[in-house]
């Protein structure tokens, strides 16, 4: 279990440092935690309907570099 508390807080470490950059999305800015909700049983991300792709990709791609063992295929 302390390999997963050590997955989901780096995951939360990463998250907040993307979560300092503001985002333009249909003219007004946002914070990117403002597009998703993050779940952990299984790790997984809730988008809005309004999230860009760009950051869709950087959130997979951070859920594959904390969770490379539970996740094999993320929709995108």
């Amino acid at each position: 279990m302390d390999l997963l508390k050590r997955s989901i807080d780096g995951l939360r470490d990463d998250l907040d440092l993307l979560n300092k950059e503001w985002r333009d999305i249909e003219g007004n800015p946002l914070s990117a935690n403002q597009c998703y909700h993050f779940e952990t049983d299984p790790p997984h991300f809730l988008f809005n309907l309004n999230c860009p792709d760009n950051l869709r990709q950087e959130l997979n791609d951070l859920l594959l570099k904390h969770f490379p063992e539970h996740v094999k295929s993320l929709p995108m």
